[in-house]
């Protein structure tokens, strides 16, 4: 996985540490760096469990980043609010002692975070200043992991995105297969956000880095859909790439399929603020149908 084997990592010049390595985000992020002849280190949970300090300190130590992304979350939603420590340590604690190492070190920390750490009340882009009101497990324990990384005094740039999807299991890749089998869909139309790729994402983030961006920043495709629109999005991608019917798409409402966490209504993420830093993303149905003609869809 590492384009630098643990134990023989760099001590100078450029290095990109990324935990989280093995998810979308992670992922795609050590391919755009690695193609833009960034030396990147991508670590998972077998290799650096975040959730220990010594674990953390050791690595960064180590291979002495100069940037430090991290992409490891618990991000499955539902089962946040069924195993809440859990979701404690990996989202709001770890990205503690993250910040702790990196502050000894002098790297800057990348932290990515998500628009649930918002209530998605308000039918209006958000600001990054905008008031935390998190209404599940999971994006309250994501705010404590802003928090904790706020709280440091490491250098820091806290990238909220939202939606997203890349290589491996994502929604859209469940709809696409779903149109495969012929399969009728019933998705909800009353959640509104921007659907994200990754790999634009992972861009998005070299990009602000590079224009050095600091603070928080929203990142996220351009153009906003509710889940329907996503959905039907891709069986018509999905019925012209494999020339066979589309299969319906029923719109229904969130309160008609109930979860245990609750999701956010309006979490439209305002992007001002990375226009301004010059960083430029597709709008969300462009990028749709580039993640199908890239490597990253038949990447499982």
């Amino acid at each position: 996985m590492s384009a630098v084997e643990p134990g023989g990592g760099p001590r100078s010049g450029t290095c990109w540490l990324v935990t989280g390595a093995s998810g979308q985000l992670g992922r795609s992020l050590c391919a755009v760096t690695r193609q833009e002849g960034i030396a990147t280190v991508g670590v998972d949970l077998d290799e650096l469990d975040v959730t220990d300090g010594g674990q953390v300190s050791e690595a960064v130590e180590r291979f002495r980043p100069s940037v430090l992304v991290n992409c490891a979350a618990f991000t499955h939603v539902d089962r946040c609010e069924e195993e809440p420590a859990t979701a404690q340590r990996t989202n709001g604690d770890a990205p503690g002692l993250l910040a702790e190492a990196a502050s000894k070190t002098g790297c800057l920390l990348v932290h990515l975070s998500t628009d649930y750490v918002f209530s998605g009340a308000t039918p209006r882009p958000i600001a990054e200043d905008a008031a935390a009101d998190p209404r599940s497990t999971y994006g309250r324990t994501k705010w404590a992991g802003e928090e904790a990384v706020r709280r440091s005094d490491c250098e820091h740039l806290i990238v909220r995105s939202q939606w997203i999807f890349g290589p491996g299991i994502n929604f859209v890749r469940a709809i696409y297969n779903a149109v495969l089998r012929g399969e009728s869909l019933r998705v909800v139309e009353d959640q509104v956000g921007r659907p994200t790729w990754s790999r634009a994402l992972a861009r998005g983030i070299l990009q602000a880095v590079r224009a050095g961006a600091r603070g928080d920043l929203h990142l996220a495709c351009e153009g906003v859909a509710t889940w329907f629109d996503l959905a039907v999005a891709t069986v018509e991608e999905a019925a012209h790439r494999r020339w066979i019917p589309p299969v319906p798409v029923e719109p229904v409402l969130t309160a008609s399929v109930p979860r245990p966490a609750t999701r956010p209504t309006y979490s439209v993420l305002e992007l001002g603020r990375a226009r301004g830093l010059g960083v430029r993303m597709p709008h969300w149905r462009t990028a749709l149908s580039m993640y199908l003609d890239s490597e990253e869809w038949s990447d499982a």
